[in-house]
């Protein structure tokens, strides 16, 4: 007795992601080497991350994965534009906000793959839908809510000194001078109806420490928001500052120049963060994005030497500044001690110019 047996050999899947992921590296570090592209290669790649899901779009073409195709055809479009400033959200608040899109994409694709003509049709139908929604709520969803107002005011007092602790979970914090003489610190935070913001202040001798936090979560974009949950604030350019800052996501614009700062301390998971340092004699500072952009502002004629920890990371020079291994100097700054700062940024850009 003879048996015969039957086996269906079933074909792989074809995957040209990581070749693609390779080839377009390569192409952009090539341009930028050549100076045929403006800037630095690396900035670009870190501009145009998203161009991933592109490139698992074009992959899920070729094998004929069409809802997925489509939802990172639009994922991937939607977070370059936003990449450029075209929604009130920033690329990483759209990710933390919506990924459960990714989840919802995966159940898509494994109940309408290798259907019939119709069954395919109803499933690249749900992916445009769910693409045009994202799109929809990235611009002005209809059920974003006023963010809510929480104002910051201190007196200066008998402050001769104080220490600044901020800790946004999601937003664009901002810090400048203010034109006042009274007030040790004033602005406004506006946080989302899920936050909780939580400041605590106590005064130490003449020094006045303040805490400001956020619990809870940011689920929806604010009517209010531009580009990300705005952290305002000004403080007292007479007043010696030492701050520390730890943010998840989102953008940090520190425009110290015109206040006495004694210390920073400044961590940022993901995003964008633009310091420009302060004109004084002398400053420490420790700053880390984990993935981002990172531009460093150096007064004129101020020396600075700073110690880099990276990874991935394109490094772009102005004139007067000169890399020699994991260390950056400015002009005259082995001569004079200046600005020490140490700087870690596994992967991204950083930028180091004067004004």
């Amino acid at each position: 007795m003879s048996e015969n047996t039957n086996y269906t050999v079933r074909k792989s899947d074809r995957s040209i992601f990581f070749p693609l992921l390779i080839i377009f590296i390569g192409v952009i570090l090539l341009l930028s080497n050549l100076n045929l592209i403006p800037g630095n290669g690396w900035n670009l790649i870190v501009r145009f991350w998203p161009i991933i899901f592109i490139f698992g779009g074009i992959d899920d073409l070729l094998n004929q994965k069409w809802t997925g195709a489509i939802i990172n055809f639009g994922v991937g479009s939607i977070l370059i534009l936003a990449n450029f400033g075209f929604f009130s959200m920033s690329t990483w608040q759209i990710i933390m906000n919506f990924w459960p899109i990714i989840i919802v994409s995966i159940g898509l694709e494994i109940i309408f793959r290798g259907r019939s003509l119709v069954g395919s049709l109803i499933g690249v139908a749900f992916s445009i839908l769910l693409v045009l929604g994202l799109f929809w709520f990235a611009l002005q969803g209809p059920f974003t809510k006023d963010a809510i107002s929480h104002p910051i005011n201190y007196e200066v007092g008998d402050t001769k000194r104080a220490e600044l602790d901020i800790k946004p979970m999601v937003g664009k914090l901002t810090i400048d001078s203010g034109d006042f003489t009274n007030q040790l610190i004033e602005g406004e935070i506006l946080a989302s109806n899920n936050e909780e913001i939580k400041v605590e202040s106590e005064l130490s001798g003449q020094t006045q420490k303040i805490s400001i936090s956020t619990s809870g979560n940011v689920y929806l974009p604010s009517n209010n928001m531009n580009k990300g949950f705005p952290w305002e604030l000004l403080l007292n350019a007479d007043v010696p500052f030492s701050i520390n800052i730890e943010q998840i996501i989102g953008i940090q614009n520190l425009s110290l120049t015109d206040l006495d700062i004694q210390n920073l301390d400044s961590k940022l998971v993901i995003g964008t963060m633009k310091v420009n340092l302060p004109d004084t004699e002398n400053l420490s500072a420790d700053l880390e994005c984990v993935i981002g952009e990172m531009v460093i502002i150096v007064p004129p004629n101020i020396p600075v030497t700073i110690h880099l920890d990276s990874g991935m990371t394109g490094v772009t020079l102005g004139d007067g500044f000169v890399r020699e291994g994991d260390v950056i100097y400015s002009k005259h700054s082995r001569v004079n001690q200046g600005y020490v700062l140490n700087i870690n940024l596994p992967l991204g850009s950083l930028k180091v110019d004067n004004p």
